[in-house]
């Protein structure tokens, strides 16, 4: 079971359109740090690509990223509810 069955539950539960959370946020919902290259490869790793297991939580619970964060300072994404 992947580490973000979380984030995908919690995505799946909110029935929001669009969803911000912090990258502290989404640590507290998967109950773990993300990994490196998250922070350093933010636009890669927030990819909406099936072949990123991350990406399969937001894309399953019917989300995609529209915006990454480029600022360690925010550290933001926004998900937001595709048709």
């Amino acid at each position: 079971m992947s580490k973000y069955i979380d984030l995908m539950r919690f995505l799946r539960e909110s029935h929001q359109v669009a969803i911000e959370l912090t990258y502290k946020e989404i640590e507290e919902i998967i109950g773990s740090n993300l990994p490196p290259s998250a922070y350093d490869n933010a636009q890669a790793w927030w990819s909406n690509s099936r072949s990123h297991t991350q990406a399969n939580a937001w894309l399953d619970a019917g989300y995609e990223t529209d915006s990454v964060s480029e600022s360690y300072k925010d550290e933001v994404i926004l998900f937001v509810k595709v048709d």
